[in-house]
């Protein structure tokens, strides 16, 4: 009997044994499902997050215009044209005036504030006398008297065609004045024109100069001869009457 109730205690006492055992076990379970549950939930916002970041650039990127290789570029106004204004003496400059030089025109004095004494005149049929070459014979062109540094200027409007030294006349300019005629000014110093250049009448084209060994005896003076086709003409024909 005793026997008996032992085997039964010990049968308790391992039931007992073992329920305690197994609630240990699922304490432990539940502690860690628990603890698994807790960093589930803590991750839960961070997608939350996610999503609703993800969200809203995809709400941005809708909102957004499309790419401008889609947009039609902008077209450049057209530039009205400018109306051609009409050519009027006015607009039309000196470099475009034709020289209209004639038999009929009157030439500027050449020399500023002299009409400066004849010393050698024009005479292409009788011979006249040369002093520093002590000899007669033709002349082509006027000598005229004038103080070394007097201005020269253009007898009328013209276009500079050669600017040389020359050894009878010194440096010499000559210049076209249309229709054939042309006019040579010599024995200067100091030019201030350059072939190709147009001027006015009275535009200073340079100043007396010393004057060469050909004409030492009479003194300082401007050389000034014309030609019309390349002969010789007299120059005091178209100067005004106080030139002659």
């Amino acid at each position: 009997m005793k026997s008996k109730q032992k085997k039964i205690r010990l049968a308790v006492s391992g039931l007992l044994l073992a329920a305690v055992v197994g609630t240990g076990i699922y304490a432990y379970r539940l502690d860690q499902s628990s603890q698994a549950q807790m960093e589930k939930m803590a991750q839960i916002p961070d997608e939350t997050e996610e999503k609703t970041e993800n969200v809203s650039t995809s709400r941005a990127e809708a909102d957004m215009p499309e790419e401008t290789e889609s947009q039609p570029a902008p077209t450049a106004e057209p530039v009205p044209e400018t109306t051609p204004v009409p050519e009027t003496e006015e607009t039309v400059t000196a470099a475009e005036t034709p020289l209209e030089f004639s038999e009929s025109s009157v030439l500027v004095y050449p020399m500023e504030g002299t009409t400066g004494e004849i010393l050698i005149p024009f005479n292409m049929e009788n011979t006249v006398y040369f002093p520093t070459l002590d000899v007669y014979k033709c002349s082509p062109a006027m000598v005229m008297a004038a103080e070394t540094g007097t201005p020269v200027m253009a007898a009328a409007a013209s276009q500079v065609l050669l600017v040389e030294n020359n050894e009878e006349t010194g440096l010499t300019v000559t210049m076209d004045m249309g229709n054939g005629y042309q006019a040579v000014y010599g024995q200067l110093a100091e030019v201030t024109v350059e072939p190709g250049q147009r001027v006015e009448a009275s535009a200073v084209i340079g100043t007396v100069g010393s004057p060469t060994k050909y004409y030492v005896d009479e003194g300082s003076n401007l050389y000034f001869a014309m030609t019309k086709d390349g002969d010789p003409i007299d120059p005091s024909l178209y100067l005004p009457p106080a030139a002659e």
